[in-house]
């Protein structure tokens, strides 16, 4: 239908540190490309921004990385100009700051507005941060990144329910995928952080932010060098600090104050997560906040690798407990050292066969190109929708 539609996606920044917005936004954008459409994305730069120049998708430069009335003005001002310039047929918009400027703009221009809820957003029992956060209820489609997100919405804003529509976040199959991983791929990340096979390797994969649970794993760590001195093991911690530099010397202070450090190891930010996931024994997602989606949960279960999440948030829509991983209490170090040895203990045979289930049930159920057939007639179906005028 889209005889060159122009879509444009809005978020803050396209930095590489970011997380799920980033990499869904320009997914989309380039599928959309490749379906025809013109296909744009505003923010404020970052090291993605020209990712995908070279397939056609467009970027264009808002400063909407710092918020406050004169950047909110500033914006406005910039939003303006380049709207009246392309004559978008849709725009869809990724995050609360970008809303919260741009939304009666759109409306009043008439321009077909999506708005996708990224987040298990905090505060709605605040008056001023419920505000805030219901400007991502705004769109004419409201797209919830989990069942568990739609839930939210319909929980603090039930009269919106009728706009949500649930399209779950997409994890690239072919790119995580063990069979892919090759030996060199593997040995050479191994040889990087000079590590031997025989240690069992627990991977904590994520941000570096305090809700992700990292201080309750190097906990469950200590514990379970106590518990257990002939394991040899490593927890490898791999994640963007995102400039959240304290709570990274939080991290390595709490390590040393525990006396865990030849067992925790520290990697930051890294991009070639399959090789990495390829190298565990055991991955574990220990968020003690709801998680909107469950990425981590989604991607050890398509590389085929024994999970351990908490019972919270997204990872219960993606992890059936003991069937394709286990869920746990959050914030329980206990709980959560046991469970390692728990799976690590198993033998190979019964590891392969929930790590099997696990790839199937994401291809099933949370493949990338399911969602981006999903996102893309959705903005089909309300420009048919919505006749409107500049």
């Amino acid at each position: 239908m889209n005889s060159m539609k122009t879509i444009i996606q809005i978020l803050p920044s396209l930095e590489q540190s970011g997380g799920g917005v980033e990499r869904g936004t320009l997914d989309i954008a380039k599928f959309l490309k490749e379906k025809g459409y013109r296909s744009i994305i505003v923010s404020s730069g970052g090291d993605m921004s020209e990712k995908y120049k070279h397939k056609g998708v467009e970027h264009f430069k808002i400063p909407l990385n710092k918020k406050g009335i004169i950047n909110f003005f500033r914006a406005r001002k910039h939003f303006m100009d380049l709207i009246l310039q392309i004559e978008p047929d849709l725009i869809h918009i990724r995050s609360r700051w970008p809303a919260f400027c741009f939304n009666k703009i759109i409306k009043k221009l008439r321009i077909p507005l999506i708005t996708t809820y990224h987040g298990a957003y905090s505060g709605n029992n605040n008056f001023f941060k419920r505000k805030y956060n219901g400007v991502m209820t705004e769109g004419d489609v409201i797209i919830a990144i989990s069942d568990f997100i739609g839930t939210q919405i319909k929980k603090f804003f039930p009269e919106k329910a009728k706009k949500i529509k649930i399209v779950n976040r997409g994890i690239d199959t072919k790119y995580f995928d063990l069979k892919a991983i090759t030996r060199t791929r593997k040995e050479s990340f191994l040889n990087d952080i000079s590590i031997n096979e025989q240690k069992h390797i627990i991977l904590l994969p994520g941000r570096l932010t305090e809700w992700k649970g990292q201080l309750v794993a190097i906990e469950a760590a200590k514990i379970l060098s106590l518990n257990n001195p002939d394991f040899e093991f490593l927890m490898l911690i791999v994640g963007s600090e995102q400039n959240r530099k304290g709570y990274l010397k939080k991290i390595k202070k709490f390590i040393k104050k525990l006396d865990i450090g030849s067992h925790v190891l520290c990697l930051g930010n890294r991009t070639d997560m399959p090789s990495i996931y390829s190298t565990a024994d055991v991955v574990i997602s220990s968020s003690i906040e709801p998680e909107a989606f469950g990425r981590v949960s989604a991607e050890a279960s398509a590389m085929g690798k024994p999970i351990i999440a908490t019972d919270i948030g997204g990872s219960k829509d993606i992890v059936i407990n003991k069937k394709t991983g286990w869920l746990i209490k959050e914030n329980d170090p206990d709980i959560l050292a046991m469970k390692i040895m728990d799976v690590v203990r198993l033998t190979q045979n019964q590891k392969d066969k929930i790590g099997n289930l696990a790839r199937i049930r994401i291809k099933e159920k949370f493949e990338m190109v399911d969602m981006l057939k999903k996102e893309t007639k959705i903005y089909e179906n309300l420009i048919k929708s919505k006749s409107f005028n500049y």
